[in-house]
């Protein structure tokens, strides 16, 4: 849907069908701007990057954005690690330098002249694009380049595809003059055949154009947490407390890839089933000439031996049952075990050779489940591979100081979900952004759950986190239902076979929301693999989970007999750092000419829900609400997000520094007292067991204390007299201790609080005492 129409004038050319841009025949609005060098180009970008402005960097940098080298490439790893087709020579990478233009929406004719040079694929709005121009919802953002087509590619056997990442938000491309296609959406992949538009002439060097609309928050499409308020004028540096620097324009890779002209794989689906121990795959077939009997063969390896095969019909999903010999081996977050999926296209369902297929791609899996299940007392749980896990993971906005949503390079990208990985967190709640699905594909392999949420748009509806405004939500905005549906679809799909991602989030904290009833239920049934909920919105009793935003505190969220109770947000503690705040680097009003400006939101500088006055008090205060959160997993609690992993713009909550040069918190401490939670919140223990160790302790209180001590530090042992009153107590108490489930962590922790009150100590927490001793 394209909200502004393509208003230049058109010739139809009746021999080949094509649409030809008529050039426009006005002058030049602006001087045309000479082509320069690569060398040139890479001059000017360090220059604006690493500017000095008196004593302080005018430019706030990542480690990765200082030692960024465009003279290696930008972002040169192959975009869709999901499915790989061909080797490197049949694919080329078009991140570097673009032309870039700015112009007002009324003059819609492709541009004679560029305002100079952006580097791909960072947004306009940021440092490393070389520009850091603010985009309105009067301007339309060109882009420009030339390329060689692949080595590899044959006009005889081959067809072209172009591949764009991502562009916020609407987009018109062309190539050698004529439109190929639109898209509308900023965060899902897409992507045009552009083969009957290339130019054989010559030289043969193409070139493609690229015409970017984004109103950002004037439209109503998904936008996330970007804001481009009026207050702000021009100025790129200036955040509105929450709410960030928007994105305009291509923010992902931009790639060509030769496929077969026959016919070729054009999209994959592979759903694993831990109950058969069967692998489903389902191919979308692009064909030239319609055949019906095209055939779809697939293995699957495991440390490269093969154990699974089968084959069938493209028009049928094909099943394969993995060897009876084989043990098979079940993705978790401590062991990340993938599949490699090998999928061929054949010209028939029986071809003559199995090594003459017309296609081929690679992909992976991983055997694993999510569902919710019912628990000893009762209480539904999340359970992965049919076994309780309590999830407990940490909010992540996804935003980089230099390049906002795109990190300066692949490293960057990594590191945020090693560093989270290490802390000892086993999910992340990727918060109203879509990332590059090179980021899933991380997770993929490092082994790190994902609740996804779907960027939102519109406006919000009435909400409250006590769950006030439960079941009341936005009036149907046909338009925006179409935008929003068609983006959430597409990005469902692009991100299916992500093994990561566990849960889908359509609505956050009534952002956006409506007819929650339908597009739950909708998910639910798209993708009935992972799990749907509304994040800290407007609970309509539908979803697997009511999820509630507490702050600071965490606290239990309603219990349902039919759906998981988690904390979708909580905490948010917030410690600034003069030397890694973006306001100390930032331009203020004055620096922009606006020193009569008013800042309304000059109060969020340095904001969080809670503040530490320094680094021991938010360590003390985050072990705290962690003992808290054990208490609560034990009545019913199922997952946990902490707000949030990093500082962004004046947010100063995250465990770590907008620039990632600092970590607030002792990685070691928080790793261990992570892992203590998930042990103690993923091992349920049943009521009767519980009223008996409460029976036990009733009874050891009542001993006489010189008794007391000697039996518990005689405790195990088989030697040990025992009074025929206590006899058949203390042997259910050994029970309890050899339990698997947990038994004896239970009572070590009461054992450790009766010493505690019987030596007269003030109680700490159980998280402190046990990292303060050791």
């Amino acid at each position: 849907m394209c909200l502004h129409p393509v208003t230049e004038e058109i010739e139809i050319n009746e021999r080949t069908k094509k649409v030809v841009v008529v050039a426009d025949e006005s002058p030049p609005d602006s001087p045309v701007v000479e082509e320069r060098t690569f060398e040139e180009k890479c001059a000017r970008w360090r220059k604006h990057v690493h500017s000095k402005k008196g004593d302080k960097a005018s430019k706030f940098l990542t480690t990765w954005g200082e030692k960024l080298r465009i003279e290696d490439g930008v972002h040169q790893e192959y975009p869709r690690p999901a499915m790989v087709r061909g080797n490197e020579h049949e694919w080329v990478n078009l991140n570097g330098f673009w032309q870039y233009a700015v112009k007002k929406i009324e003059k819609a004719l492709p541009p004679r002249s560029f305002d100079g040079d952006i580097l791909v694929p960072f947004p306009v709005e940021s440092t490393l694009s070389g520009v850091e121009k603010r985009i309105t919802k009067d301007d339309f953002l060109w882009y420009r380049r030339k390329f060689s087509l692949p080595k590899n590619y044959c006009k005889n056997s081959s067809r072209l595809i172009l591949h764009f990442g991502a562009v916020d938000w609407q987009t018109i491309v062309y190539i050698n003059g004529q439109a190929v296609g639109e898209h509308s959406g900023g965060y899902d992949p897409f992507q045009f055949d552009i083969t009957r538009f290339l130019n054989f002439s010559g030289s043969a060097e193409q070139e493609v154009m690229v015409r970017v609309y984004d109103p950002t928050d004037d439209g109503i499409q998904p936008r996330g947490k970007q804001c481009a308020d009026p207050f702000t004028s021009k100025r790129v540096v200036a955040p509105l407390g929450m709410w960030y620097t928007p994105n305009s324009g291509i923010w992902q890779t931009v790639w060509l890839e030769c496929v077969p002209k026959e016919a070729y794989i054009q999209k994959v689906r592979i759903i694993p089933n831990i109950d058969s121990n069967t692998v489903t795959v389902t191919a979308a077939v692009r064909q030239e000439i319609f055949k019906r009997n095209h055939g779809l063969f697939v293995k699957i390896f495991s440390g490269g031996h093969l154990v699974g095969f089968a084959s069938g019909s493209t028009h049928h999903p094909v099943e394969v049952k993995l060897n009876e010999d084989h043990k098979t081996l079940l993705w978790t977050p401590d062991n990340p075990h993938l599949y490699d999926v090998e999928i061929y296209l054949h010209n028939s369902i029986i071809p003559k050779t199995y090594d003459e297929h017309v296609d081929m791609v690679r992909s992976y899996t991983a055997m694993r489940k999510i569902s919710v299940g019912t628990d000893v007392n009762g209480l539904k749980r999340l359970k992965l591979n049919n076994k309780n896990l309590f999830q407990y993971g940490i909010l992540d906005q996804g935003w980089w100081p230099d390049g906002l949503y795109t990190p300066a390079s692949e490293e960057a990208l990594k590191w945020d979900i090693q560093i989270i990985k290490s802390m000892g967190f086993n999910m992340i709640r990727k918060h109203v952004k879509i990332e590059s699905q090179r980021w899933y594909h991380h997770c993929d392999k490092i082994g790190m759950l994902v609740w996804q949420d779907m960027p939102n748009g519109s406006v919000p509806a009435v909400w409250s986190p006590s769950g006030e405004t439960d079941y009341s939500e936005n009036p149907l905005d046909p338009l925006f239902a179409k935008i929003f549906e068609d983006e959430l679809l597409a990005c469902v799909d692009a991100l299916y076979n992500h093994p990561c991602i566990s849960v889908w989030v359509p609505f956050n904290e009534a952002w956006g929301q409506y007819n929650s009833v339908e597009v739950v239920n909708w998910l639910e049934h798209y993708d009935s693999s992972r799990l749907v909920w509304l994040s800290g919105g407007n609970d309509f009793g539908v979803g697997s989970a009511i999820d509630r935003h507490v702050y600071p505190e965490p606290t239990m969220p309603p219990l349902d007999d039919k759906r998981v109770a988690v904390l979708g947000e909580f905490g948010g503690l917030g410690h600034a750092l003069e030397q890694h705040a973006w306001t100390a680097t930032s331009s203020s009003p004055a620096d922009s000419g606006s020193e009569d400006e008013e800042d309304a939101y000059s109060t969020f500088v340095e904001w969080g829900y809670g503040q530490s006055k320094n680094l021991d008090s938010l360590a003390e205060d985050y072990l705290l609400m962690l003992d808290k959160l054990n208490h609560l997993a034990q009545s019913g609690l199922s997952a946990a997000v902490y707000t949030q992993f990093s500082d962004v713009e004046r947010e100063s909550n995250g465990v770590v520094t907008y620039d990632r040069r600092f970590v607030k918190l002792d990685v070691r401490l928080v790793r261990k007292a992570h892992r203590r939670l998930l042990s103690r919140a993923s091992t349920i223990i049943s009521r009767s067991q519980m009223d008996l160790v409460s029976l036990v302790q009733e009874h050891v209180t009542k001993i006489p204390r010189s008794a007391t001590y000697n039996l518990l530090s005689s405790f195990g042992e088989t030697n040990i007299p025992r009074s025929a009153t206590l006899d058949n107590l203390l042997s259910k108490y050994d029970k309890l201790q050899s339990d698997p489930e947990g038994g004896s962590a239970k009572l070590q922790e009461r054992r450790e609080s009766e010493e505690r009150k019987e030596k007269l100590v003030p109680r700490c927490t159980s998280l402190s005492s046990v990292f303060v001793s050791t």
